[in-house]
């Protein structure tokens, strides 16, 4: 059954790049900006040369793992998979001229701060996501450690409209995020209560969904066997790669605000094709977590399609994920059962590793397709040779906004 589902949306992707419904033909998503090479705006000739030459750059181990949009620009996360990444957050305006392909990117918020040579720990280590609040905050996840540093993790927030000032800086405990270990992987903000953030730890040795109190200048760790990979769901094959390692939890999501009562957190193990859901209310409430009678508030809600990496909940109810082995996008109304979600576009030549979506100010919908697979899986090995697009965002209008926003 799901041999024949699988091949019959990869027939209709190959023949039309969208997914035919009994309700009709799904507004097609649209490549809005591409990359061969993630390059950036240097200071000045010497200085790119200089990099280059010291291998400070190199251009073929830079990628995008994360963003997010606010006032006419995109901010995004470069994680340090590899050497040569001389930038882990840096932004793009939309409000020049600035070209579809290959636009540059500036360093955030500033080259200094990116420098990982800094002795200082007060710059930026390794960014794998972030997110902006509806004041304009940037919560920048500064929070992986799969390699030895003598930086801890932490969050950094920064004022977008006050040039990017650092307002506040958190160092997560080891017993929260592990000091070399740590995977803090994405993030979802929720305003209420004093602010809290939400934040899934894909560590290997110690996987967990982590809730961060602004008000109390607090972390907590949730640990449960629905946040760890399901062996099952190893093995599936992307672009013809097969995709073998165990990642846990990833994927994060939070439900819209409400006038009364909590909202939820969704989640799923990028190995793994269940998503749950835990409420808010549980997650703010950090003495339930010393007992294990809080797990029978995790609920499962249903089965994806398929394995997903990001996913996104907009201010109507409406949560979009990645299919990672489909290279498609589905989208899910929490108003109904899981099974009534519906893929909205397919293209096995584009869609490749569906990796962060975003919400911009005017209704659309932004995915970002990358191939950072590509590069844990050769262990940064990768041949600077191969000049095709390798990392694009896709826009498509929905009329909402994102889940930060209350529905008007």
């Amino acid at each position: 059954m799901q041999l024949t589902q699988t091949l019959l949306l990869t027939i209709l992707a190959a023949t039309c790049g969208i997914v035919c419904h009994k309700h009709g033909k799904t507004k097609k998503f649209e490549v809005e900006y591409e990359w061969t090479f993630i390059n950036f705006t240097w200071e000045s000739e010497t200085d790119y040369q200089n990099a280059v030459n010291t291998k400070t750059y190199i251009p073929e181990n830079n990628l995008i793992s994360g963003f997010k949009f606010y006032k006419d620009a995109f901010y995004f996360a470069l994680p340090r998979l590899c050497k040569g990444t001389p930038v882990t957050v840096a932004y793009f305006s939309t409000k020049n001229t600035t070209p579809k392909t290959g636009p540059l990117l500036i360093p955030f918020p500033d080259w200094k701060t990116n420098d990982v040579n800094n002795p200082s720990c007060d710059n930026l280590v390794n960014v794998q996501s972030l997110e902006i609040d509806v004041n304009g905050v940037m919560w920048v996840v500064d929070g992986t450690r799969q390699a030895p540093s003598k930086c801890p993790p932490k969050l950094v927030l920064y004022d977008l409209n006050n040039k990017g000032k650092t307002i506040h800086t958190y160092i997560f405990p080891n017993d929260v995020c592990l000091h070399n270990g740590g995977f803090l992987n994405d993030i979802v903000i929720d305003d209420s209560d004093g602010t809290f953030a939400y934040i899934p730890d894909t560590s290997f040795i110690d996987p967990g969904l982590v809730a961060y109190s602004r008000a109390k200048n607090r972390a907590w760790k949730l640990r449960d066997a629905s946040m760890f990979p399901e062996i099952k769901a190893a093995g599936f094959v992307v672009n013809g790669d097969v995709i073998n390692p165990l990642y846990p939890i990833d994927g994060i999501a939070l439900s819209p605000k409400v006038s009364s009562g909590s909202r939820r957190v969704y989640y799923s193990s990028l190995t793994g094709v269940r998503l749950y859901s835990i409420s808010t209310k549980l997650l703010k409430n950090e003495t339930v977590f010393s007992g294990d009678g809080w797990r029978r508030n995790v609920k499962y809600v249903g089965t994806k399609r398929a394995q997903s990496d990001g996913m996104i909940m907009d201010n109507v109810g409406v949560l979009y994920y990645g299919l990672l082995p489909l290279d498609a996008i589905e989208k899910w109304n929490t108003n109904e059962p899981l099974k009534k979600a519906e893929v909205v576009y397919q293209n096995y030549k584009t869609m490749i590793w569906p990796d962060s979506f975003c919400f911009d100010n005017s209704g659309n919908v932004y995915v970002l397709a990358d191939e950072i697979y590509k590069l844990i899986l050769s262990k940064c090995v990768f041949n600077s040779s191969q000049n095709y697009v390798k990392y694009r965002i896709f826009k498509s209008f929905t009329g909402t906004q994102s889940y930060l926003y209350t529905a008007k």
